[in-house]
């Protein structure tokens, strides 16, 4: 009898410890239920009163961390970030908008907007310029470049005259373009300005008064053969004075008749 009635009070001290674990249990879940219901259905604020946003404990160190090396990002390559540009090894940046945007082709020397100017519909290039060596008069050749240009159909930009620039250049004069600064030239008057600047000094000369004096007639040579190689070479000789092309003629021939 005895140990009947102690089997039946084990047998209900366990199930009073089972019915408080199922009331423990039943009373978390509706917690949990309740805090669901909070977070989809929130209560409206009242007015002027922002809300706050409480992050559970794990996505708030995610945060945090996330929050410090944005910042140390930024201390350390500056304000780039925010323009959409993303550091990369050897200080290298990219950002969407260059990718998007490659650079166009040409001499850096020229603007961007030169380099990305549509060449005229129909356009013919200029056939009959010689390229440029840097041995003519620098000015008068680029007049030429120009008109040739527009004659081919390039009449109402001078962009796309300055674009066509590099194809009528010698090795030489072409290396000479690539190598300048960027972005130096933006119009008409910058190319003249540049390419005079540095031609200026290098073109042949015609000759003067001096050159011409030192025609002479030749040992054997007719006065009729002198008179015609000396008259070639004044013509190569512009600006001289007729006293001095007298002058010169005389004292250069050696015929006593």
């Amino acid at each position: 009898m005895q140990t009947l009635l102690q089997v039946a009070a084990v047998q209900q001290a366990e199930s009073s410890a089972s019915r408080r674990r199922g009331a423990a249990i039943e009373k978390r879940d509706e917690l949990a239920h309740d805090e669901k219901e909070v977070s989809v259905h929130p209560q409206p604020l009242p007015r002027g009163k922002k809300a706050t946003l409480v992050l559970p404990i794990d996505n708030q160190r995610r945060h945090d961390a996330r929050r410090d090396i944005n910042k140390n990002r930024r201390r350390r390559y500056g304000d780039t970030e925010e323009r959409g540009y993303s550091a990369h090894r050897g200080g290298r940046y990219d950002s969407d908008e260059d990718r998007m945007a490659p650079e166009p082709p040409g001499p850096r020397v020229f603007s961007r907007a030169i380099r990305s100017t549509p060449l005229p519909s129909p356009f013919r290039p200029p056939t009959s310029i010689a390229k440029y060596n840097g041995e003519t008069k620098p000015e008068l050749w680029l007049a030429d470049f120009r008109l040739a240009c527009q004659l081919g159909g390039a009449r109402g930009d001078n962009r796309a005259i300055i674009r066509q620039l590099p194809l009528f250049l010698s090795d030489t004069a072409r290396r000479w373009l690539e190598e300048l600064p960027a972005d130096q030239i933006h119009d008409w008057v910058d190319l003249v300005k540049v390419f005079e600047g540095n031609f200026k000094g290098t073109y042949i000369r015609p000759g003067n008064s001096w050159d011409l004096s030192k025609c002479k007639q030749k040992s054997g040579e007719t006065l009729r053969e002198y008179a015609r190689h000396f008259s070639k070479q004044r013509t190569e000789l512009p600006h001289i004075p007729d006293h001095d092309i007298n002058l010169a003629f005389v004292s250069g021939t050696t015929s006593r008749d």
